[in-house]
């Protein structure tokens, strides 16, 4: 599965958010889509999940735009995770996890033994089985949001666009959830995250986009993305840096001024 986005331009409360953003997506990777607040990041994720047309611009799925390919076969390929999903049914998780199905038996379709056995391993995979029987309206934001996590991946797309998965993780759950996503990417899942905790973002992803006031400022493997020049010009911050072992990291440490200099 490949996305093809060209000239993307988007807009919101009158205000353009994106401008001619042009970016491919492709099975096999996992990419952070980084960026400070208001810069797109959401917006373009949506129009890259097909759910939001354009202002102006195309998005090719595989060769092929989304009135062409149809909803279902789009749901079937791309599993997309809002940053606050609402549910507004009193469901308990494992139903919940359920409707991850639907692109591949439909409304009125019978659950099969596929559809139990891909639900299985997205619980497993989120640590969520143990939380299977409980009302979702019951559970914990984290815990709420890895189920969430769970139905994304019970629907066993080729792409997996997630906005911000472990915003509301405690640090452990975080770190799992990363190396998840980094695992499916491994076993041939294309996947995009919209992530705000940079350190995470370095240490997990294989390429990051950087959005800046609305444009793509910066686009490649972490360590080409996240350079002095570009945390300064998008997020007016320097970081430090370190090693463990042979792994290096990046940790947000200084505001600064308009002027480049640190913050008062």
């Amino acid at each position: 599965m490949r996305i093809d986005a060209t000239g993307i331009t988007a807009s919101a409360g009158g205000r353009r958010v994106l401008s001619d953003v042009t970016l491919n997506l492709q099975a096999g990777a996992f990419v952070g889509l980084i960026g400070p607040n208001g810069a797109g990041k959401t917006t373009l994720l949506r129009i890259l999940a097909g759910l939001a047309p354009p202002a102006a611009g195309t998005v090719a799925f595989d060769g092929a735009d989304a009135a062409r390919l149809g909803r279902r076969a789009l749901a079937r390929r791309i599993a997309y995770l809002a940053q606050d999903g609402p549910v507004h049914w009193p469901l308990r998780a494992e139903a919940l996890a359920m409707l991850g199905r639907l692109p591949h038996r439909g409304m009125l379709g019978g659950v099969t033994a596929a559809d139990r056995a891909a639900v299985e391993r997205a619980l497993a995979r989120t640590d969520t089985l143990h939380l299977r029987r409980r009302i979702v309206g019951t559970l914990s934001g984290g815990e709420r949001m890895r189920v969430l996590l769970a139905r994304t991946l019970a629907t066993e797309a080729a792409l997996l666009l997630a906005d911000e998965p472990v915003a509301a993780l405690d640090p452990r759950h975080q770190l799992e959830t990363m190396a998840l996503l980094r695992d499916a990417a491994r076993s041939g899942t294309g996947v995009v995250a919209v992530l705000h905790d940079l350190t995470l973002a370095a240490r997990f992803c294989d390429r990051l986009i950087l959005l800046s006031d609305g444009a793509v400022l910066a686009d490649g493997p972490p360590d080409q993305t996240l350079t002095d020049a570009n945390l300064r010009d998008a997020y007016g911050i320097a970081a430090h840096r370190g090693r463990v072992g042979d792994r290096p990291f990046l940790l947000p440490w200084t505001a600064l001024s308009t002027q480049g200099e640190p913050a008062r």
